[in-house]
Formats: structure tokens, C-alpha cells, sequence
């Protein structure tokens, strides 16, 4: 990450020109920052494609666990509850964070009170295990079903980002191949095909204007996704009728 952003130091000089002089490397400083923005680049493309998949799939589990709680309204027997899964727990109590979450200190008297509270923990999580296995209140399918189409949200969202940044990749990338092979005529053939069978000078515009407006875009998907999220809430949209 360090590398990637301060590489982005140079398109931010680009900007007002300044690698048209040599006071940062000039042209091939630029070029230099990008060929490592690409390099960071693939790392980062691999996990958003992990990552929305991820989130699709989980969105998939939770709504089938809905459906299964809905058939549970008198409680869950005994088999349920042995096979619940620490994930499937969370989703019934609408969040679980215990308190080895955070991790664990090496102080002294935190050491010596983790006994006492993985005891409280254990407690509250059979307590809320047994009040389970006697009735699954009709809201606990609800909340499993919207944390499932937030989870959806996130999964798309993060192909939204793949596609942005595959679309700056290629683009950079353009920049960079125009810079390496800069006479026309003895092109590789590759290359032309790669340029989409461009000039120099509008493969390197059309190159550079990608990669901008991906990630001008970006920025603007991120800023939004929370007030699109509330809006997708089912709770929001109640509150909004109720007024």
C-alpha cells in the first residue's frame, strides 16, 4: 500500500505538469511510479475479486439460514444447536464480538481476569443457546435476511471496484507500452493489438483518460455506499413510511 500510494505522488505532479520537467524524474519518473502502481495493482484486483466473491457467498449462506429459522419459531432442538456453526451464532443474535475479539493483552492483570471472563462469555452465550431453543422470535429471520442483502450490496460493490480498477490497470498500462515501444513502424504486432490497434497518441490519451475517470469514479462509489446502503435497509425504508 505504501508503494501504491506513494506512487501516486507522481500522477498528482502530472497533473500540474511537473514531470515535464526533470525535477522528479521527469517523463520516465512517472512512468517508474506507474510500472509500480501496476505491480501493487494486480495484488489489490485479486482480492477484490476474493473478496466479492466472498461476500456473495455469504450473502447466499445467511439467506438460506433465514429460511431454515423460519421453520425453528418453537426453538431449536438439539441437533440444531450442535450443528451451529460460531458464524451461524452471530447471524441469530445480530452480532457477536466476545471479548478475545479485540485480542488478547499481555498485561498481568489482564491475563489474570481472562478466566473469569471466558466463564461470563461461555455463560451468556448458553443463555442466549437456551432462550433460542425455546422460541426464534419472527424478527430473527428478518435481520439474517437484510444482513444477507448487505452483504450482496458489499459483494457487488466490490465487483463495481474490480471493474473500475481493471479498467485503470489497462489504461496505465496503455501509458506505459507507449512510452516503451514510441515508433509506429517497428511496433510488434502484440503491441498494436494490445493498443487496440491505436496510434501512440490516442492509445496514450485515451489510456490516460481511463484510468482518471476510474478513479475519479471509485472515490464517488465509496463516499456514496454508505447512504446507499441505509437507503437499501429495510428498517430506513419503515422509518421513512412511518414519517
Amino acid at each position: 500500500r505504501f508503494d501504491f500510494g506513494l506512487a501516486f505522488f507522481w500522477l498528482f505532479a502530472n497533473s500540474f505538469h511537473v514531470t515535464d520537467t526533470d525535477w522528479i524524474g521527469g517523463l520516465w519518473g512517472l512512468i517508474y511510479a506507474l510500472i509500480v502502481m501496476e505491480i501493487a495493482l494486480v495484488v489489490f484486483l485479486y482480492y477484490m475479486v476474493k473478496d466479492a466473491g466472498s461476500s456473495v457467498r455469504k450473502s447466499k449462506r445467511m439467506e438460506e439460514f433465514a429460511k431454515k429459522m423460519e421453520s425453528k419459531s418453537k426453538g431449536l432442538t438439539p441437533e440444531d444447536v450442535g450443528s451451529i456453526t460460531v458464524e451461524e451464532y452471530g447471524w441469530l443474535v445480530d452480532g457477536w464480538s466476545p471479548f478475545w475479539a479485540d485480542g488478547a493483552g499481555d498485561n498481568a492483570t489482564i491475563l489474570s481476569a481472562e478466566g473469569k471472563m471466558l466463564t461470563k462469555e461461555e455463560e451468556a452465550v448458553a443463555s442466549r443457546i437456551d432462550a433460542l431453543s425455546k422460541k426464534v422470535g419472527s424478527d430473527v429471520p428478518d435481520k439474517i435476511r437484510e444482513g444477507a442483502r448487505t452483504a450482496l450490496f458489499e459483494g457487488y460493490r466490490e465487483y463495481v471496484y474490480l471493474v473500475l480498477n481493471l479498467l485503470a490497470f489497462y489504461g496505465y498500462f496503455a501509458c506505459i507500452v507507449t512510452e516503451y515501444y514510441p515508433d509506429e513502424a517497428t511496433k510488434p504486432e502484440y503491441v498494436h493489438a494490445i493498443l487496440g490497434w491505436m496510434t501512440n497518441a490516442d492509445a496514450g490519451w485515451l489510456g490516460n483518460a481511463v484510468g482518471d475517470f476510474a478513479w475519479t469514479v471509485e472515490p464517488i462509489v465509496i463516499l456514496s455506499s454508505p447512504m446507499l446502503a441505509g437507503y437499501m435497509s429495510p428498517g430506513e425504508k419503515k422509518k421513512e413510511k412511518s414519517e
